[in-house]
C-alpha cells in the first residue's frame, strides 16, 4: 500500500489542467489530499461538480480525499446550495457519539467540544450499523490559531498495525458498551433524537443492539462490529471502527480516577469476545493514526469531501472564531 500511495505521488504531484481556470495539485511532500484549485475566484463548484462528475467520483475513490479551495464556498447557504447536486439525499445526523447544532437541515456545525481539547481521529459512525458513505467539511471561519481537521488514510491506518494485533482484531471484532445517561456524556434523547423509548427499542432491535433500561432516564447498550471491512467499491481493506475514539484509555486519567467503576463510562470498548483492549494495544492504533494522518491550514471557503471509509478525521486544539459545517452523505 505505502509503495501504491508513493508511486500515485510520482505520477500526479504535478499540476495537472482540468480545465483553464482550475488545477489539480498536492501539498508539498503530501501525497493526499488530491487539492483542486480554482484560479478565478468566481468559479462555481457547484457548476464544475456537475461538469466533472465522473471524474470527481473516481479521484475520490482513488486518493480518498479531494479539497476545493478558492471556490468561494463560505457561506451556510452556499454550502447547502452545494450538497443538492448529489442524487442521494443528505443524512440526518443519528445515533449521535457527540454534541453537533444543526444549522439548516441536515447541515450541522462541526461537533461541538472545547477549544483546548483534541478530537481524536474517527471515521464517521462507524460503530453504526448502516455508517455514512461520505463526509463533507466545509470551512467557513478558519480559527486564528490551529484548529486543523486532521485525516488519515485508513489503508494506510491498518498496515501500521503490528499483524498480532491486526490478527485479535480481524478474528474477534469490537465489543462497544455506552451508557446513555445524559450526566457523563450524552443523553439517550440525544444519542436517538427522540424521547420515545419505544422508537430507541425498535432502532436497537432493527441494528442488532442490545439495550437495558437501567434507571428511568438510563440507557445501557452493547453491539458488535468487525474492526476490519472491504470497501464495497474499491475491494481495498480498511480499518474501520470506533475502537480507539471510545476507549476509556483515550479519556484524561483524571476523570478515569473520579468514577467507581468502568460501568459508568459513557463509551468504552473491547475486543469482540468482552476481552479488555489494553492501554497499550490502544497506544498502538493511536501511533498507527499519528502514522498515517496529515494535516493542513484550513482557509475560508474550503470544501474537503472524504470517502469516510477510505479516510478518519480528528480535530486539533484551537484558539479564536472557528466554524467548519458538515454534512454526511
Amino acid at each position: 500500500m505505502i509503495d501504491r500511495i508513493n508511486k500515485l505521488k510520482n505520477q500526479d504531484h504535478k499540476r495537472v489542467n482540468l480545465e483553464e481556470s482550475v488545477k489539480a495539485t498536492f501539498f508539498d511532500n503530501k501525497t493526499f489530499p488530491l487539492v483542486i484549485s480554482s484560479a478565478n475566484s468566481g468559479y462555481s463548484l457547484k457548476n464544475w461538480l456537475s461538469e466533472n462528475s465522473k471524474k470527481f467520483e473516481t479521484d475520490l475513490l482513488k486518493y480518498g480525499s479531494v479539497l476545493f479551495r478558492n471556490f468561494r464556498i463560505n457561506s451556510i447557504e452556499k454550502f447547502q446550495e452545494l450538497m443538492t447536486i448529489f442524487p442521494k439525499e443528505l443524512l440526518e445526523y443519528k445515533f449521535r457519539s457527540s454534541p453537533r447544532f444543526e444549522l439548516v437541515e441536515n447541515v450541522y456545525v462541526s461537533t461541538t467540544y472545547p477549544e483546548d481539547e483534541t478530537i481524536n481521529m474517527h471515521s464517521e459512525n462507524s460503530y453504526a450499523a448502516n455508517p455514512p458513505a461520505r463526509i463533507v467539511f466545509c470551512c467557513i471561519t478558519a480559527a486564528e490559531y490551529r484548529g486543523e481537521t486532521p485525516i488519515a488514510d485508513n489503508r494506510l491506518v491498518l498496515e501500521y498495525i503490528s499483524e498480532p494485533l491486526k490478527k485479535k482484531f480481524k478474528e474477534k471484532g469490537v465489543l462497544y458498551r455506552r451508557n446513555l445517561n445524559g450526566v457523563l456524556g450524552l443523553s439517550w434523547q440525544e444519542v436517538f433524537q427522540t424521547s420515545d423509548k419505544t422508537i430507541v427499542q425498535q432502532e436497537c432491535d432493527s441494528n442488532g443492539i442490545n439495550y437495558t433500561w437501567v434507571k428511568e432516564n438510563e440507557l445501557v447498550l452493547t453491539w458488535k462490529k468487525e474492526a476490519i471491512c472491504q470497501h464495497p467499491e474499491t475491494n481495498e481493506w480498511v480499518w474501520f471502527n470506533h475502537s480507539l475514539f471510545f476507549n476509556k484509555y483515550m479519556l484524561h486519567e483524571d476523570f478515569l480516577n473520579s468514577i467507581d467503576s468502568d460501568d459508568e463510562l459513557p463509551n468504552n470498548t473491547f475486543f469482540g469476545d468482552g476481552s479488555e483492549i489494553s492501554r497499550d494495544e490502544i497506544l498502538e492504533l493511536k501511533a498507527a493514526y499519528q502514522k498515517a494522518t496529515i494535516e493542513f491550514t484550513w482557509i475560508n471557503g474550503d470544501v474537503l469531501f472524504l470517502d469516510n471509509l477510505l479516510f478518519s478525521h480528528g480535530r486539533n486544539p484551537y484558539k479564536g472564531d472557528r466554524k467548519i459545517i458538515v454534512s454526511i452523505l
